[in-house]
């Protein structure tokens, strides 16, 4: 089944259903306790930047990650109606999108829970992935949604997508959405989060008469209302959108975040541009590792003593490329890929010093100064509780969205 909207089945070619959205939604538990809370799955406050989204159109919850101050990253069906379901389960041959829902009956939270107290801000705009064959279901099951003003940073930080490197069979992630804790829809509208789950196969790599290239499979855990919810890598960054998985919450099928990178990337530089603000690095080009952007410059004797695990001359470094560019005062070091010193610019004439320049990559020569690197890249945190289900919460009443004092967002 889907995770979000009318709730639906969907049938694997395994004999499985799977499900990700649901419109039958109930209020959430007042006492905001979680009740058999699916495999291991906790309430998450931290994760802000998941937020929550509330579609008034059709009185369904769904989760969304923000990747920037006005774009939210979603699953298409949360903003789309279907068509072609057999016995009202989907299936990759013949289930389709049909008519996509008004942006502006579209409301995402970055609170905790989806609620009549929550705050909520309102869509502008739903972009939709581009092709000719993009109203099938399975493979395109991702939207944006651009919203009609900038959520501040002191309300949520924006996470990072992983647009530049593909994942691996294996690889360890976490999830977070706001959905239920079984497939039964009961605890939806509470984000939660779940660690220590692993992909099964990405792409090609998976059956293809169920998961097509541009999705990846994962381990357990999603339920109705997580769907259009991330998973993320152990740096935090969004890998996947929540699109459908087995009946018990089992075998999530996410949709694969690398596979339409470019289309995020241009997305979030359209969406930047009617914000009024500089768009992330990463949807130019800048590497999403965030190696890339440690602070430099600390006194360090060994690796390990340095945020990046690399020491350069007794001052903690960090690796640079062509696109990711070292900070004033340093150069990108060719021969060894990390950002070394500059040399003090000579005094001018008239005994002042010297005009500033300018760092470039490929300024400075390489260093012939001792360089301790153990590991260019930090240990990463270990995730927190893992996400779950996806549910929704049915007819919240009195759903309404406060007006908010502008001056927030000086």
């Amino acid at each position: 089944m889907s995770f979000c909207s009318p709730r639906v089945t969907l049938i694997l070619a395994l004999g499985l259903t799977a499900t990700a959205c649901s419109s039958a939604l109930e209020p959430p538990d007042e006492t905001g306790e979680t009740r058999d809370a699916i495999q291991d799955g906790y309430l998450d406050n931290g994760d802000k930047a998941v937020v929550g989204i509330y579609n008034a159109e059709i009185g369904a919850i769904c989760t969304g990650s923000l990747i920037a101050p006005n774009v939210v990253l979603t699953a298409r069906h949360c903003v789309s109606d279907m068509a072609n379901e057999t016995d009202g389960q989907i299936t990759c041959r013949s289930t389709k999108f049909t008519d996509t829902h008004l942006a502006r009956k579209i409301f995402v939270t970055t609170d905790a829970e989806i609620g009549e107290s929550s705050y909520f801000y309102g869509g502008s705009e739903i972009v939709l992935l581009p092709g000719d064959d993009v109203d099938s279901f399975c493979g395109n099951d991702q939207a944006i949604l651009i919203l009609d003003e900038l959520i501040p940073e002191s309300d949520a930080a924006p996470l990072v997508p992983r647009v530049d490197v593909p994942l691996k069979q294996g690889e360890e992630y976490y999830a977070v959405g706001f959905g239920a804790t079984n497939d039964r829809s009961t605890g939806a509208g509470l984000r939660r989060r779940r660690d220590n789950l692993f992909i099964d196969c990405v792409a090609d790599g998976c059956p293809a008469s169920v998961v097509k290239s541009t999705e990846w499979v994962g381990d357990t855990g999603i339920c109705e209302g997580d769907s259009g919810g991330p998973s993320l890598d152990l740096m935090h960054r969004v890998i996947g959108v929540t699109s459908r998985g087995a009946e018990g919450c089992e075998y999530p099928i996410y949709g694969y975040v690398y596979g339409w990178a470019e289309w995020i990337k241009e997305t979030t530089v359209r969406a930047a541009s009617l914000g009024g603000y500089e768009p992330p690095g990463w949807a130019t080009g800048f590497p999403t590792d965030p190696v890339y952007s440690a602070e430099i410059g600390g006194a360090c004797e060994q690796a390990e003593q340095c945020a990046t695990n690399a020491c350069l001359d007794s001052y903690c470094t960090r690796p640079c490329t062509e696109t990711a560019t070292c900070p004033t005062g340093y150069g990108c070091d060719a021969e060894l890929g990390f950002c070394a010193k500059l040399p003090e610019p000579p005094p001018s004439e008239d005994g002042g010093d010297g005009e500033e320049d300018v760092v470039k990559d490929g300024d400075a020569e390489a260093s012939s100064g001792s360089c301790s690197i153990s590991n260019p890249r930090p240990d990463p945190t270990k995730p927190v509780p893992w996400l779950l289900g996806a549910a929704g919460l049915g007819a919240v009443a009195g759903l309404r969205r406060r007006r908010r004092d502008r001056d927030r967002l000086g």
